[in-house]
């Protein structure tokens, strides 16, 4: 007998059921971020429901009131953007067993060895090895975002992550172009539409604007434990930084670092990641340390958390 209230996952699962029927049928002059309009980023979809990086997790996250959706990017074989936060395929799938002789001495299979048509084979199931999903491109998910924009009477948000994007070029699969052809040919061209790249990788993001006009707002994602020039880099070359929370606040004793301070200073935004089924420190950290955003696994959560100060 249900007990009327609304367990997260089976309303993240209830959500997808109605992808397949979805999938076959702007810019005002911004406001002001305050604490009340910041926004929830669904990191890698609502990740904390649902397999990262699936069309299914962007979908719930976006159903969720996420204002941007975070995929992740690396390549295949063939040149595709692929949605995963790893360069190898996970082992919650069945990808040994389909391609046995790609396994390495770790037991991994690498998604830059990879053809986009093999990659659409493997099925990957959730942490209770329960469901079938599948990888998603780029594209795909652009096209979703595109459908659900038009259902929404605006674009989407996206914050794409390309991942070691030195690595792959190395390889001959640089990154850069790609996603702002992408990006381009679904309709994001202009720095008033919803898109800020982020990354680790400062020669990358320096790319973006230097070889391919990237217009969009820049972050730099800043480890744990930051370079001692991070800030001033960033200042120079970007609009915002992406820092751990932990180096905002200190998650033992709750004492705060001069980072965001610092970073206030230098005209940054401030996006700290990433941040679970935490209700009470999301609203810390939008509320009291009035960052302009945060990466959360918990979309739903993180706009409660926004919403009720």
């Amino acid at each position: 007998m249900s007990s009327g209230r609304d367990n997260p996952k089976d309303r993240a699962r209830r959500i997808c059921a109605g992808l397949a029927l979805l999938v076959t049928g702007c810019s005002a002059t911004p406001e002001p971020v305050t604490s009340s309009n910041a926004a929830v980023i669904a990191h890698r979809g609502a990740s904390g429901y649902l397999p990262e990086h699936t069309l299914e997790a962007y979908t719930v996250g976006f159903e969720m009131g996420a204002d941007f959706l975070e995929p992740d990017l690396v390549m295949s074989r063939d040149g595709h953007l692929v949605c995963s936060h790893d360069l190898t395929v996970t082992s919650r799938s069945n990808v040994t067993f389909l391609y046995p002789d790609l396994v390495d001495a770790a037991g991994e299979v690498w998604i830059k060895d990879l053809f986009l048509a093999e990659l659409r084979k493997i099925e990957v199931t959730d942490e209770d090895g329960e469901g079938s999903y599948r990888y998603a491109t780029f594209s795909e998910l652009l096209d979703l975002t595109g459908l659900l924009g038009t259902r929404k009477g605006e674009k989407v948000g996206l914050i794409p992550e390309l991942k070691a994007p030195a690595w792959h070029r190395e390889r001959g699969l640089p990154m850069e172009g790609a996603l702002i052809d992408e990006l381009a040919k679904a309709g994001y061209l202009t720095r008033g539409d919803p898109v800020i790249v982020q990354g680790f990788d400062r020669d990358s993001l320096q790319r973006m604007r230097s070889e391919h006009g990237c217009s969009f707002p820049l972050v730099l994602c800043l480890r744990k434990q930051p370079k001692e020039d991070d800030l001033e880099w960033a200042a120079e070359n970007c609009e915002g930084v992406a820092p751990h929370r932990a180096s905002i606040e200190d998650p033992l004793t709750g004492a705060t670092t001069g980072l965001l301070a610092r970073a206030r200073e230098l005209g940054l935004s401030v996006f700290p990641y990433t941040f679970k089924d935490e209700v009470a420190a999301m609203r810390r950290f939008l509320h009291v340390h009035r960052v302009e955003g945060i990466f959360t696994d918990f979309p739903d959560k993180g706009v409660a958390a926004r919403d009720k100060p």
